[in-house]
């Protein structure tokens, strides 16, 4: 008969008691962590990118004409900071930036986790309150005076200046704002026309013809921007540019071709070629014929998108 000795018996079992206090620590690590976060848990629907603008677009946009930030990126803040809408604050305090109970702060708060425990936030009567105090706020800040001389359509460099200013300290911060507004067409609530911000009511006739490779395409209206009729078409900003060969910052002109899809890699058979006339760009040749400037390059072997007055082209 085997006779066990003490340590024998004893090893093993402090190994697997040494085990489950190991366990039971970590455990108890997890869920102090999700009671860190569990008091101010999510407390509405979210909301979808459209029934979020049909709330607050109105309001990003009043308060753009009044103290000059983009309605854009007021509205992608707010989608963010708040989980579009669904989050403790928006719900409990009409608070959709995150916005603290600090500088200055005498009205009521909640309390929500956040860099420490149990923080006070302020609590607004109405989400358009939280909207004018969030405006007020980057306004009358001398922290964030470089933001205001920035152009007001230009969402990247401002979503870009927040996260400089130190709005917020997520270094990637700024992508977030910029693939938000990108992904829903924010920018096209910063269309001023006539005094009047856009009500992204616009309505552009479709066109359709043979010499364009029956490529679907809208005219540009007076005063028109590429956001709204990304807007109106359900497509990104980034496509159209992409699909009509134009640059980030480009203006359209009146009566403008703007191609709602790809162009072709050549012309219809009717137009194998094209002889350039006075001012006219390559680009506009492309758009003549629904024809993509690199396909135009790479056929008539060009170094660059430079054309010359008289200088035949190669349409297919």
């Amino acid at each position: 008969m085997r006779i066990l000795r003490n340590d024998q018996v004893f090893n093993p079992l402090f190994h697997k008691m040494g085990r489950i206090l190991l366990f039971l620590t970590c455990l108890m690590s997890v869920f102090s962590s999700l009671s860190a976060k569990g008091n101010c848990p999510p407390q509405g629907p979210r909301l979808s990118a459209e029934q979020y603008c049909k709330l607050y677009a109105a309001e990003a946009q009043r308060q753009m004409k009044l103290y000059g930030i983009p309605a854009s990126i007021t509205l992608a803040q707010g989608m963010y900071e708040s989980a579009y809408g669904s989050s403790y604050l928006a719900v409990k305090a009409n608070n959709h930036f995150g916005i603290k109970a600090y500088h200055g702060w005498n009205g009521p708060t909640v309390k929500c986790d956040d860099d420490s425990r149990n923080e006070p936030f302020c609590k607004f009567k109405s989400v358009m309150d939280g909207y004018e105090y969030h405006s007020k706020f980057l306004r009358n800040n001398t922290r964030y005076a470089p933001l205001f001389k920035l152009d007001i359509r230009d969402y990247e460099a401002w979503a870009k200046g927040l996260r400089k200013c130190g709005y917020a300290t997520n270094p990637k911060y700024p992508e977030q704002l910029i693939n938000i507004i990108e992904r829903y067409n924010l920018d096209a609530y910063d269309v001023v026309r006539k005094g009047k911000a856009s009500g992204i009511e616009s309505h552009h006739k479709l066109y359709s013809t043979a010499k364009r490779r029956g490529l679907k395409y809208v005219r540009a209206d007076k005063n028109d921007d590429l956001s709204i009729i990304a807007k109106e078409f359900k497509v990104t900003r980034r496509k159209l540019r992409s699909w009509n060969d134009l640059p980030r910052k480009y203006q359209l002109k009146e009566g403008e071709v703007i191609y709602l899809q790809p162009k072709k890699s050549r012309a219809a058979k009717a137009h194998p070629t094209h002889v350039v006339t006075s001012g006219e760009s390559l680009q506009a040749i492309s758009q003549r014929y629904g024809v993509t400037v690199k396909s135009l390059m790479k056929r008539n072997k060009l170094e660059s998108a430079t054309v010359k007055t008289g200088q035949v082209l190669k349409l297919r």
